[in-house]
């Protein structure tokens, strides 16, 4: 339970704030007045960054239903996270999950080869969120799912 209100808080705090594409925008329009053209008004730079990391070794992929805990129904997924974080080497964990309307989002945690953790989120499919990817990363995190340290 207190990792999906930690979550919850978390998704919230990394989300940008309203307007911050209109200068993507109007630099896309002024390079089309300007006849050179821009890439798809769509991108998001940290879908991009996702879509462009080198791999690591999967933990698996966890599906969460309304109310369950990722402590309780990932123990074992948690776990190889933490053992990668422990051994120094690095690992993936995808975990999707309902926001309390239902909509799917979905995080991916990785431990990298440093010692650090990430969390991309991709809220894209949330209603009620701003539609973009989010990003969150710790230095020294003592446990595998500390992003925000």
């Amino acid at each position: 339970m207190g990792f999906t209100m930690r979550l919850m808080s978390m998704t919230a705090s990394m989300r940008r704030p309203p307007g911050a594409t209109l200068h993507g925008a109007v630099a896309c329009g002024a390079l089309l007045v300007g006849g050179t053209g821009c890439g798809s008004m769509t991108s998001d730079p940290v879908q991009e960054q996702w879509e462009s990391r080198a791999s690591l070794p999967s933990c698996g992929s966890l599906q969460l239903q309304q109310g369950e805990a990722v402590e309780v129904e990932g123990e074992t997924e948690v776990a190889c996270l933490q053992r990668a974080l422990d051994s120094g080497r690095g690992a993936e964990l995808t975990i999707r999950y309902p926001t309390t309307e239902g909509d799917p989002v979905t995080n991916y945690y990785r431990v990298t080869a440093d010692g650090s953790t990430e969390v991309y989120t991709d809220s894209t499919q949330d209603a009620f969120s701003d539609g973009k990817w989010g990003f969150a990363s710790c230095d020294q995190p003592e446990m595998a799912l500390d992003v925000n340290c």
